[in-house]
């Protein structure tokens, strides 16, 4: 049975907000954050916020994790959720069979409403959590059935063997008990 791969964008799809914002202002440096943001490119200065927090002491062990492990082998079918311009190019990696979840009203969304035909993934718009969790659950249950179908489906055919063929065959053998 083929594998389920599930591709998620974080920001504005997991959580509603910035992930970068939220590791600064809960880690107590949105100070020294707002005070550099007009003086560098946004890359820049989150390496530089970085090595700020590390050098309070900050580690990645005062960010909570998810210690989740994804196998690398047998996967088939991906599912990619976005919002951002920077998830059109991996959706239209995906190939028929798979899907594409754009979170609606955002320029994801917006790209691939105007791009539609070149789009070989189904797709599946969301708009909040709630509906996030409806439609992804929803696809995964439907290529989870449909899989299980194909390891179900037998093909019977019906038929008689010619007289001949049965005399063809060895005479059973007695066997005492």
């Amino acid at each position: 049975m083929a594998g389920i791969v599930v591709v998620f964008d974080f920001d504005k799809t997991i959580i509603d907000l910035d992930s970068d914002n939220w590791v600064v202002d809960e880690l107590g440096a949105t100070e020294s954050f707002n005070q550099l943001l007009p003086t560098m490119p946004w890359n820049t200065l989150m390496d530089t916020m970085m090595g700020e927090l590390h050098s309070r002491g900050k580690t990645i062990d005062d960010i909570a994790e998810n210690t989740g492990f994804c196998s690398q082998g047998g996967k088939k079918r991906f599912i990619y959720l976005g919002d951002g311009t920077g998830d059109f190019c991996p959706s239209l990696k995906l190939r028929e069979g798979d899907h594409v979840m754009p979170r609606k009203n955002y320029p994801l969304w917006d790209l691939i409403c105007k791009n539609r035909v070149h789009m070989k993934a189904e797709i599946h718009e969301w708009s909040d959590g709630e509906d996030l969790e409806r439609v992804l659950l929803q696809l995964v249950n439907a290529i989870s059935m449909e899989e299980a179908n194909k390891l179900f489906s037998v093909d019977c055919k019906f038929g008689s063997i010619p007289m001949a063929a049965h005399q063809a065959l060895p005479k059973a053998l007695s066997v005492p008990h």
